[in-house]
């Protein structure tokens, strides 16, 4: 006699109501086994309630939930701004930083920020927030030497940290700074659980992967990471946020290495944050998402070295830029919206900016760089007095073979080179590999530079063009330096009065645009595909894709 027939023999001597009970656990197994085959991720919360699952794109995964390093990982920005709370919040609705953790008044000479924590704030742990973490966080941690974020150190620069009394801290600036509020929006870290690590070793702590914060969800289990090089983490709405909490019980964000992933397990998610290229069309095909466009304060630019011999002529940037066709480039695409400066809330029609390939070729004539005279046609590259051929050094990223990050940059680039050879400029083109791209840049080792920049929640362009940061740890990845720029930068610094530094935001846009130091390409257009049941979502305001969680509270599916 066989197994089955072993099995079959006891299940006839069950009674009836043994018999029901058997046939619906086997059944729930069944069903439970061929849910993970199928859906090893999860599908829509199954078997849970109220569970929201993210579909995010990362080669690296998930890498570190700690909110002082969020600036190197989307993906881990997007876990942290839910499992951590800051001082201050963005405010998608007021499309402005407001009250969080503390209340914040700034007194009379815009130099001193006192903060008073309210009552009730717990971290995860049940531990009470206080003063003494805040001050950890800040004096002990971004203030210090050691730390290993050099975007946050930088903001904090010169800043002093006063502890006041058991509710209050205070920050002194040595200038005003109308943009300074900003930097508060950072999530504060547990001093009972960090206090003995060494600040230069806090990227390489556990507590990174499976944090205590006091945000509105909270972390329950550690990043998973798979095979096949995907990683998931799920968070649970904490009962004890001193904030309004969410109808959304649990979110569930799992990152896969490729957007090609992503799509082959779209029915395992609800949603997809940052939709962009060809795939814009493959959601709008479709009925089970509504597709949302959100613009960020982002654009890619080309940037010309101005410590380059060719490129310190302002006749030259000026070529190049006036030989590009912008418009031609973008055409009817869906996912990209041409500009002209770099100061987005600045409206494009205060600056003129205009395809002209016959003053580019004028401006290169003027300079000395001349065709060969058998060149009739035009069609070489120009050379100077000497023979010494007009031929510039370019770099950008080399991304994933076929992403869409891959093919867009290969695409640009081919564009500019095109219509940079025909007014006789040669470009030599490296795509490289983020290491060696960062080392580059660092070094300011390249004629052209295209990349992408982000200007985060305020209009502070001091770390883009401000002469001091044409250094290695800089921003300012022009070499650009002008006497003019640099007062005006310092001027809309310390000024408080909205119009009276949106004036001096259009004098600093104006003398960007006369110095042609970058050419301002466009701004990308990003979509939010998420579940057609899910209500309350807006994508209004914001300035990085989790800002959508600043209205998570009225997140809901339908009935």
């Amino acid at each position: 006699m066989n197994v089955f027939s072993k099995i079959l023999e006891v299940f006839k001597t069950y009674t009836y109501a043994d018999k029901i009970i058997s046939v619906l656990s086997l059944a729930v197994f069944l069903l439970m086994l061929v849910k993970m085959i199928l859906f090893p991720y999860g599908l829509f919360g199954f078997g849970q309630n109220n569970i929201y699952t993210e579909g995010l794109v990362a080669k690296n995964g998930i890498q570190s939930i700690n909110p002082l390093f969020v600036d190197y990982n989307e993906a881990d920005r997007e876990v942290s701004r839910l499992v951590f709370s800051g001082l201050m919040k963005y405010d998608t609705s007021k499309k402005a930083v407001v009250d969080d953790m503390a209340h914040l008044i700034i007194s009379e000479d815009k130099k001193d920020y006192v903060f008073t924590l309210r009552d009730g704030l717990k971290w995860h742990d049940g531990q009470s927030v206080t003063i003494n973490d805040v001050y950890f966080t800040f004096h002990d941690l971004i203030l210090n030497p050691a730390f290993p974020n050099d975007i946050l150190k930088t903001n904090f620069s010169g800043v002093k940290v006063t502890k006041i009394d058991a509710k209050s801290i205070k920050f002194s600036l040595e200038k005003p700074n109308a943009f300074f509020v900003s930097n508060f929006l950072v999530g504060i870290l547990p001093q009972h659980i960090l206090k003995d690590v060494n600040p230069v070793d806090i990227l390489q702590n556990d507590f990174n992967k499976k944090p205590i914060g006091s945000g509105p969800y909270m972390v329950t289990d550690a990043i998973e990471s798979f095979a096949d090089g995907r990683s998931q983490i799920t968070l649970t709405r904490s009962d004890i946020f001193y904030g309004e909490k969410s109808e959304i019980e649990q979110m569930r964000f799992i990152v896969y290495p490729t957007t090609d992933d992503l799509l082959s397990h779209i029915d395992a998610v609800n949603g997809v944050v940052k939709v962009s290229g060809a795939n814009i069309m493959d959601f709008l095909k479709g009925e089970r998402f509504n597709l949302v466009p959100y613009e960020l304060p982002q654009y890619t630019a080309v940037f010309m070295n101005m410590e380059s011999k060719i490129l310190k002529d302002l006749a030259v940037r000026s070529a190049l830029s006036a030989s590009l066709d912008k418009d031609v480039y973008i055409g009817d695409s869906l996912d990209k919206i041409s500009i002209n400066t770099p100061i987005l809330e600045l409206k494009e029609k205060d600056l003129a900016y205009k395809y002209n390939i016959d003053l580019a070729n004028t401006n290169l004539k003027t300079t000395g760089y001349k065709y060969a005279a058998d060149d009739v046609d035009k069609s070489g590259i120009r050379s100077d007095k000497d023979g010494n051929n007009l031929e510039l050094r370019m770099i950008a990223r080399l991304y994933d073979d076929g992403s869409y990050q891959f093919n867009e940059t290969k695409n640009l680039v081919k564009f500019m080179v095109d219509s940079w050879r025909k007014i006789g400029v040669n470009m030599q083109v490296q795509f490289l590999p983020v290491e060696a791209f960062n080392e580059k840049i660092s070094k300011r080792d390249y004629d052209i530079l295209l990349v992408g920049q982000n200007l985060g929640y305020n209009s502070d362009t001091y770390s883009f063009w401000h002469s001091t940061q044409a250094g290695p740890l800089g921003q300012n990845l022009s070499s650009y330096k002008s006497f003019r720029v640099d007062s005006l930068i310092e001027d809309i610094r310390s000024t408080f009065d909205v119009a009276q530094r949106t004036s001096k935001l259009k004098e600093l846009a104006k003398a960007l645009n006369d110095d042609v130091p970058a050419i301002f390409l466009y701004k990308p257009i990003y979509y939010y595909a998420f579940d057609n049941k899910l209500t309350g979502l807006s994508m209004d305001g914001v300035v990085f894709p989790s800002d959508r969680f600043s209205g998570i509270s009225i997140w809901n599916f339908q009935k």
